[in-house]
Protein backbone atom coordinates (compact mmCIF):
# COMPACT_ATOMS: atom_id res chain seq x y z
CA UNK A 1 0.00 0.00 0.00
CA UNK A 2 2.64 2.25 0.71
CA UNK A 3 3.77 2.13 -2.97
CA UNK A 4 0.72 2.87 -3.74
CA UNK A 5 0.56 5.81 -1.91
CA UNK A 6 3.63 7.05 -2.89
CA UNK A 7 2.92 7.29 -6.26
CA UNK A 8 -0.10 9.31 -5.81
CA UNK A 9 1.01 11.55 -3.82
CA UNK A 10 4.13 12.43 -6.29
CA UNK A 11 1.72 12.53 -8.70
CA UNK A 12 -0.66 15.18 -6.82
CA UNK A 13 1.58 17.75 -4.91
CA UNK A 14 3.81 20.46 -5.59
CA UNK A 15 7.35 20.86 -5.38
CA UNK A 16 6.92 22.48 -2.24
CA UNK A 17 5.20 19.72 -0.83
CA UNK A 18 6.76 17.62 1.86
CA UNK A 19 6.37 13.81 0.24
CA UNK A 20 3.54 11.11 1.96
CA UNK A 21 5.17 9.62 5.22
CA UNK A 22 3.02 6.99 6.60
CA UNK A 23 4.32 6.59 9.74
CA UNK A 24 4.31 10.49 10.73
CA UNK A 25 0.87 10.85 9.30
CA UNK A 26 -0.39 7.42 11.22
CA UNK A 27 1.81 7.81 14.52
CA UNK A 28 -0.12 4.52 15.98
CA UNK A 29 0.67 2.52 12.69
CA UNK A 30 3.52 1.79 14.51
CA UNK A 31 5.68 0.91 11.22
CA UNK A 32 2.88 -1.02 9.57
CA UNK A 33 -0.16 -0.19 7.79
CA UNK A 34 -2.72 0.95 11.10
CA UNK A 35 -4.54 3.86 9.76
CA UNK A 36 -4.26 6.04 13.23
CA UNK A 37 -6.86 8.88 13.82
CA UNK A 38 -9.37 8.74 17.25
CA UNK A 39 -12.77 8.96 16.21
CA UNK A 40 -15.93 10.99 17.18
CA UNK A 41 -19.03 12.10 16.00
CA UNK A 42 -17.74 15.80 14.92
CA UNK A 43 -14.32 13.74 12.91
CA UNK A 44 -13.97 16.22 9.71
CA UNK A 45 -13.90 13.02 6.97
CA UNK A 46 -12.87 15.29 4.28
CA UNK A 47 -9.86 16.52 6.50
CA UNK A 48 -8.33 13.35 6.54
CA UNK A 49 -5.58 12.34 4.02
CA UNK A 50 -6.57 10.08 0.74
CA UNK A 51 -5.46 6.95 3.15
CA UNK A 52 -7.33 7.82 5.86
CA UNK A 53 -10.38 8.82 3.79
CA UNK A 54 -10.32 5.62 1.69
CA UNK A 55 -10.15 3.19 4.85
CA UNK A 56 -13.26 5.03 6.69
CA UNK A 57 -15.03 4.38 3.58
CA UNK A 58 -14.99 0.77 4.27
CA UNK A 59 -16.05 0.81 7.61
CA UNK A 60 -18.76 3.29 7.10
CA UNK A 61 -19.98 0.75 4.46
CA UNK A 62 -19.74 -1.90 6.27
CA UNK A 63 -21.86 -0.10 9.20
CA UNK A 64 -25.14 0.32 6.42
CA UNK A 65 -24.72 -3.05 5.32
CA UNK A 66 -24.82 -4.95 8.93
CA UNK A 67 -28.12 -5.37 10.64
CA UNK A 68 -28.60 -3.44 14.16
CA UNK A 69 -28.07 -5.05 17.33
CA UNK A 70 -25.34 -7.39 16.34
CA UNK A 71 -22.43 -9.11 17.78
CA UNK A 72 -19.50 -8.02 15.62
CA UNK A 73 -15.64 -8.78 15.37
CA UNK A 74 -13.33 -6.25 14.08
CA UNK A 75 -10.38 -8.50 13.07
CA UNK A 76 -7.12 -6.68 12.71
CA UNK A 77 -8.72 -3.56 14.24
CA UNK A 78 -6.05 -1.24 14.39
CA UNK A 79 -6.18 1.78 15.84
CA UNK A 80 -9.92 1.15 16.68
CA UNK A 81 -11.49 4.02 15.17
CA UNK A 82 -13.56 1.15 12.95
CA UNK A 83 -14.56 -1.10 16.11
CA UNK A 84 -15.93 2.71 17.50
CA UNK A 85 -17.82 3.45 13.99
CA UNK A 86 -19.61 0.12 13.81
CA UNK A 87 -20.65 0.23 17.61
CA UNK A 88 -23.32 2.76 16.78
CA UNK A 89 -25.20 0.41 15.09
CA UNK A 90 -24.10 -3.10 16.96
CA UNK A 91 -24.83 -4.48 20.67
CA UNK A 92 -21.19 -4.95 21.11
CA UNK A 93 -18.45 -5.17 19.13
CA UNK A 94 -14.47 -6.36 19.92
CA UNK A 95 -12.07 -5.59 18.14
CA UNK A 96 -8.15 -7.81 17.97
CA UNK A 97 -5.27 -6.77 16.48
CA UNK A 98 -1.53 -8.15 16.56
CA UNK A 99 0.27 -4.95 17.91
CA UNK A 100 -0.17 -4.76 22.08
CA UNK A 101 1.12 -1.54 21.79
CA UNK A 102 -1.63 -0.42 19.93
CA UNK A 103 -4.42 -2.34 21.60
CA UNK A 104 -3.20 -1.31 25.38
CA UNK A 105 -3.27 2.83 23.63
CA UNK A 106 -6.66 2.27 21.88
CA UNK A 107 -8.20 0.81 25.22
CA UNK A 108 -7.30 4.26 26.66
CA UNK A 109 -8.42 5.99 24.18
CA UNK A 110 -11.94 4.53 23.81
CA UNK A 111 -12.73 3.80 26.92
CA UNK A 112 -15.64 5.72 27.61
CA UNK A 113 -17.38 3.41 24.52
CA UNK A 114 -19.30 0.78 26.49
CA UNK A 115 -19.96 -1.75 23.86
CA UNK A 116 -16.66 -1.93 22.64
CA UNK A 117 -13.58 -4.26 24.16
CA UNK A 118 -10.21 -4.78 22.52
CA UNK A 119 -7.77 -7.93 22.93
CA UNK A 120 -4.37 -8.12 21.81
CA UNK A 121 -4.40 -11.48 20.17
CA UNK A 122 -2.97 -13.26 16.88
CA UNK A 123 -5.63 -14.07 14.35
CA UNK A 124 -4.00 -17.65 13.56
CA UNK A 125 -4.64 -18.45 17.42
CA UNK A 126 -8.56 -17.54 18.06
CA UNK A 127 -10.76 -19.65 19.02
CA UNK A 128 -14.42 -18.61 19.21
CA UNK A 129 -17.20 -20.81 17.97
CA UNK A 130 -20.59 -19.51 17.30
CA UNK A 131 -19.85 -16.26 18.88
CA UNK A 132 -20.70 -13.14 16.44
CA UNK A 133 -23.58 -12.06 14.03
CA UNK A 134 -20.89 -10.69 11.72
CA UNK A 135 -17.21 -10.28 11.32
CA UNK A 136 -15.24 -7.62 9.58
CA UNK A 137 -11.98 -8.02 9.04
CA UNK A 138 -10.72 -5.11 6.31
CA UNK A 139 -6.79 -5.28 4.72
CA UNK A 140 -6.01 -7.92 6.74
CA UNK A 141 -5.83 -11.61 4.64
CA UNK A 142 -3.12 -9.96 1.99
CA UNK A 143 -0.50 -10.22 5.54
CA UNK A 144 -1.21 -14.13 5.22
CA UNK A 145 0.23 -16.96 2.73
CA UNK A 146 -2.62 -18.33 0.50
CA UNK A 147 -2.06 -21.07 2.77
CA UNK A 148 -3.11 -19.17 6.45
CA UNK A 149 -5.58 -17.29 4.72
CA UNK A 150 -7.94 -20.83 4.61
CA UNK A 151 -6.44 -21.49 7.86
CA UNK A 152 -7.70 -18.38 8.68
CA UNK A 153 -11.18 -18.17 6.66
CA UNK A 154 -11.52 -21.55 8.65
CA UNK A 155 -11.24 -19.62 12.43
CA UNK A 156 -13.65 -16.27 10.69
CA UNK A 157 -16.29 -19.40 9.72
CA UNK A 158 -16.18 -21.22 13.07
CA UNK A 159 -16.86 -18.14 14.83
CA UNK A 160 -19.82 -16.92 13.03
CA UNK A 161 -23.22 -18.22 14.28
CA UNK A 162 -25.01 -19.60 11.76
CA UNK A 163 -25.64 -17.40 8.79
CA UNK A 164 -23.55 -14.99 10.10
CA UNK A 165 -22.15 -12.56 7.84
CA UNK A 166 -18.60 -11.93 6.76
CA UNK A 167 -17.22 -8.78 5.55
CA UNK A 168 -13.75 -7.93 3.94
CA UNK A 169 -11.29 -6.66 1.81
CA UNK A 170 -8.23 -6.93 -0.18
CA UNK A 171 -6.00 -4.56 -2.33
CA UNK A 172 -7.34 -5.59 -5.78
CA UNK A 173 -4.73 -7.21 -8.33
CA UNK A 174 -1.20 -5.99 -6.50
CA UNK A 175 1.53 -7.33 -7.97
CA UNK A 176 4.30 -8.98 -6.81
CA UNK A 177 6.79 -6.54 -6.83
CA UNK A 178 10.22 -6.51 -5.28
CA UNK A 179 9.82 -3.85 -3.77
CA UNK A 180 6.53 -4.59 -2.15
CA UNK A 181 7.75 -7.87 -0.94
CA UNK A 182 10.86 -6.13 0.58
CA UNK A 183 8.38 -3.95 2.91
CA UNK A 184 7.12 -7.56 3.71
CA UNK A 185 3.86 -6.42 4.93
CA UNK A 186 2.00 -8.55 2.11
CA UNK A 187 2.56 -12.32 1.51
CA UNK A 188 0.03 -13.01 -0.91
CA UNK A 189 -0.96 -10.59 -4.21
CA UNK A 190 -3.00 -10.69 -7.00
CA UNK A 191 -6.23 -11.54 -5.50
CA UNK A 192 -9.29 -11.05 -7.90
CA UNK A 193 -12.56 -12.98 -7.78
CA UNK A 194 -11.55 -16.06 -8.84
CA UNK A 195 -9.37 -16.62 -6.13
CA UNK A 196 -11.38 -15.11 -3.24
CA UNK A 197 -14.24 -17.36 -4.60
CA UNK A 198 -12.40 -20.21 -4.22
CA UNK A 199 -10.98 -19.44 -0.71
CA UNK A 200 -14.54 -19.02 0.50
CA UNK A 201 -16.17 -21.94 -1.07
CA UNK A 202 -13.52 -24.28 0.07
CA UNK A 203 -13.78 -22.99 3.85
CA UNK A 204 -17.87 -23.38 3.81
CA UNK A 205 -18.50 -19.97 2.68
CA UNK A 206 -21.38 -18.28 0.56
CA UNK A 207 -20.20 -15.31 -1.19
CA UNK A 208 -23.37 -12.99 -1.56
CA UNK A 209 -21.51 -9.26 -3.46
CA UNK A 210 -18.47 -8.22 -4.54
CA UNK A 211 -17.85 -3.96 -4.67
CA UNK A 212 -14.89 -1.87 -5.46
CA UNK A 213 -13.41 0.97 -4.30
CA UNK A 214 -10.14 3.54 -5.41
CA UNK A 215 -7.94 6.42 -4.26
CA UNK A 216 -9.47 8.50 -6.85
CA UNK A 217 -13.45 8.72 -5.37
CA UNK A 218 -13.09 7.16 -1.97
CA UNK A 219 -16.70 5.91 -2.70
CA UNK A 220 -17.71 2.07 -3.26
CA UNK A 221 -19.54 0.45 -6.09
CA UNK A 222 -20.93 -2.44 -7.48
CA UNK A 223 -18.84 -1.77 -10.94
CA UNK A 224 -15.74 0.44 -11.18
CA UNK A 225 -13.30 0.45 -14.26
CA UNK A 226 -10.37 1.50 -12.03
CA UNK A 227 -9.97 -0.91 -9.31
CA UNK A 228 -7.60 -0.78 -6.55
CA UNK A 229 -9.57 -2.48 -3.18
CA UNK A 230 -12.01 -5.44 -3.70
CA UNK A 231 -14.60 -5.13 -0.57
CA UNK A 232 -16.25 -9.05 -0.56
CA UNK A 233 -19.80 -9.69 1.69
CA UNK A 234 -20.15 -13.56 2.39
CA UNK A 235 -22.42 -15.76 4.38
CA UNK A 236 -21.48 -18.89 6.84
CA UNK A 237 -23.56 -21.55 5.29
CA UNK A 238 -26.01 -23.14 7.77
Amino acid sequence: MKNILLKLFKKNTTKQDEPYDFDKNNPLGDGGERVDFTYNSSLEISKLDIYQQNHIQRYLFAEKIIDKNLECGDFACGTGYGSVILSKKSKSVLGIDLNSKVIEEIKKRYQSIQNVSFENKNLLEIDFENKFDAIISFETIEHFTAENIQVLLKLYYKALKNNGQLIFSVPYMQEESENAKKLGFHLTFEINENKISNWLSETGFILEKNYYQNYKTHTIHEALDDKEFIICIARKNA
